[in-house]
């Protein structure tokens, strides 16, 4: 009989991992199809999110824990996924962003300039606006508010699965967290 790791910290480190290489590879599809910077279509990135999170989380409550899966463990796990899935894609995008593609930080300036003409921001604001975008626009410093802004973002949605997805023992039948 084969036994099944149980951990909420192993398993959730497979699913992120999982979800972290699919993030990769949907922006590896960008990249190549010149379609990275495409605002809408990162929204897409965030469905994908939701539905690997919510694969990984009802599958764990399913397969691993008998069908049984407390709010705290379901949370607990959609947390360790988001963090490590967040490291991954982080790694993935500094790379992109110095060592891929280091044109691209400059490309994304751009893409900011041409929103605040959009918006009639006026001349010498513009270029005060862009010096201080300029200064938070470096790999490293984009790499930390990215990695942090995943995390809250991910850290909402694995609160929403959990709740959704929890299912606690029977009254009779006790299981350990």
């Amino acid at each position: 009989m084969e036994t099944k790791n149980t951990s909420v910290f192993y398993n959730g480190l497979v699913w992120g991992a999982i979800l972290g290489f699919a993030g990769i590879i949907y922006n590896v599809i960008l990249y190549m199809l010149d379609q990275n910077l495409n605002q809408a279509l990162g929204y897409v990135g965030i469905l994908i999110t939701i539905i690997v999170l919510v694969l990984g989380v009802r599958s764990f409550r399913d397969n691993i824990r008998g069908g049984i899966l407390p709010f705290s463990p379901a949370f607990t796990f959609g947390f360790v996924v988001i963090v490590v899935s967040s490291v991954i894609g982080i790694i993935y995008a500094y790379l992109l962003w110095t060592v891929i593609d280091p044109d691209i930080l400059g490309k994304m300036k751009d893409m900011q300039m041409e929103k605040l003409l959009e918006k009639g921001v006026p001349e010498e604001a513009l270029d005060q606006t862009m010096e201080i975008i300029g200064k938070f626009m470096t790999p490293v410093i984009m790499a930390i508010f990215g990695f942090l802004v995943s995390v809250l973002m991910g850290t909402i949605v694995a609160l929403i699965v959990a709740a959704i997805f929890k299912k606690d023992a029977p009254e009779d039948q006790v299981i350990s967290e």
